[in-house]
């Protein structure tokens, strides 16, 4: 009896490592149809249509380039645009002559020919000139608008200076312009000039001391002096002759000047006259002492309103 055949099973089945064979598939979708080609005339023709384009394209460029150059060349070089009027803005220090003087800027020039950042470096040394601003008023007309400094003090430097407001000395004052500004004493111009910014510093704290002294309800006298000194502070002079050291400036400044004029209010109903009052005491701003005009020294505490 012959063995029974066994089931033919697939050998690869589960196997990883399987070769299989490559089936190649044959594309049964008909061809497309290529696209015939256009005749050279065409495309000679599209050609050209692309280079009309391109000269047009090149032409406009030009023409618009060359319509600029010639329109600079006539505002630059018309008489049209000739410079007439030269303004100034209104000032209350310097004439318009003086700074049109500075300007220098010819009648008859080419408004666009005008280098105004020139124009504006040299009316600023004029040392009334804070800034400047230098503008065209088609079609022939040079606007100057200037900012005057505000002078705050006079600074004595062995000669009377003007200072702004932020301790900045501009120029020599004269008499008349020094006669109604308070004079900053204590520096000298050795001083200045090699350190510059601790003496503009000290003007500056001078002018902060004098301002909180203006800024009292009381009626106080006018300062005609502000000494300044490294190591007293500042002290102030009245047009009475009466000093007030201060010291230094800070936020308890205005509560020592509180008892100033609680002191000197006290002095007044008395009929005492105070020499020199000292206001300096930071630690205890209630505390003044009062050197009185007979050179007799006492204290006033905070108690006494």
């Amino acid at each position: 009896m012959l063995p029974k055949a066994r089931p033919r099973t697939t050998r690869h089945a589960g196997w990883p490592f399987v070769r299989r064979r490559n089936r190649r598939i044959r594309n049964s979708s008909p061809a497309l149809p290529r696209a015939p080609r256009p005749p050279l005339s065409t495309v000679m023709w599209q050609a050209l249509a692309r280079w009309r384009r391109s000269l047009l394209v090149a032409g406009v460029a030009v023409a618009l380039a060359g319509g600029a150059w010639a329109g600079r060349w006539y505002v630059t070089h018309s008489h049209h645009f000739a410079v007439r009027v030269v303004k100034v803005s209104t000032t209350a220090h310097v004439s318009s002559e003086a700074l049109i003087t500075r300007a220098a800027v010819p009648l008859g020039v080419n408004l666009f020919a005008v280098d105004r950042e020139e124009v504006a470096r040299a009316v600023s040394q004029e040392p009334w000139v804070q800034r400047v601003h230098v503008r065209r008023e088609l079609p022939s007309t040079l606007t100057l608008d200037v900012v005057e400094r505000t002078a705050a003090c006079a600074v004595a430097l062995g000669s009377l200076y003007l200072s702004d407001a932020a301790g900045t000395v501009f120029k020599r004052a004269t008499p008349e312009e020094a006669a109604s500004l308070p004079v900053v004493t204590g520096l000298n111009r050795e001083d200045w000039l090699a350190q510059p910014d601790h003496a503009r510093a000290a003007v500056h704290e001078a002018l902060q001391a004098i301002a909180a002294w203006r800024s009292g309800g009381h009626e106080r006298a006018p300062v005609g002096e502000v000494h300044v000194d490294r190591i007293a502070g500042v002290t102030l002079y009245t047009d009475r002759g009466v000093g007030v050291r201060i010291g230094v400036v800070d936020e308890t400044l205005a509560d020592r000047l509180h008892r100033f004029d609680v002191v000197t209010a006290a002095l007044a109903e008395s009929g005492e006259e105070p020499r020199l009052v000292y206001v300096d005491n930071r630690a205890r701003p209630d505390r003044v002492t009062v050197k009185l005009a007979s050179a007799q020294l006492s204290a006033h505490s905070g108690n006494r309103d």
